[in-house]
């Protein structure tokens, strides 16, 4: 029993470091993304500027463009896999940044953190002024975020069907659907 205890407070203690560290991400980036991207005297252009510095700096987005595509990512040429990845970074930037502005004032709460298969969870919610409780579920891995849940909708599933579905209207044709995506 003994024995036992002692092997539960050495996984404790080897566990809680990078939960903690996973926690301070979501914190400093939750906070920070309130702080810059909220601020209504700022251009559209800074605001997406700012987006995307966060955006590059806690999401792995190489990971997450890759399970975007899903099964054509190993289809693609490493040319195309980069142009996928400036169009998806451009796409999220367009589709995320201006809506920050509507962010302001808003309560941000990191509440518990655990890990599950190799990835830790950090729950948050957010506040908006005189708006719902959001709960959103943060998935980081290697100090990156790999996906975000809104009220349980996975982010990367999402764009994931989104994607997949653009690519079968060009029939699987990566290079059709790169085009048409650089010219929306």
């Amino acid at each position: 029993m003994k024995k036992i205890i002692q092997l539960m407070v050495l996984v404790a203690l080897y566990a809680t470091p990078g939960l903690c560290e996973s926690k301070s991400l979501i914190e400093d980036l939750g906070n920070r993304a309130i702080t810059t991207l909220t601020n209504s005297s700022e251009s559209s252009d800074t605001i997406e500027s700012n987006f995307l510095k966060l955006f590059d700096e806690g999401f792995d987005v190489r990971n997450i463009a890759n399970f975007v595509m899903g099964r054509y990512w190993k289809q693609a040429t490493p040319d195309q896999q980069e142009r996928f990845i400036k169009i998806f970074r451009t796409r999220v930037k367009k589709a995320y940044a201006s809506r920050f502005r509507e962010y302001k004032g808003v309560k941000f709460v990191i509440g518990k953190v655990h890990n599950r298969h190799g990835s830790d969870y950090v729950e948050s919610t957010i506040q908006k002024p005189n708006g719902p409780l959001t709960n959103v579920e943060w998935r980081v891995k290697n100090d990156k975020i790999q996906d975000v849940k809104v009220e349980g909708v996975s982010m990367s599933v999402t764009m994931r069907d989104d994607y997949n579905s653009l690519l079968g209207q060009k029939n699987g044709d990566i290079e059709a659907f790169l085009k048409d995506l650089e010219s929306r």
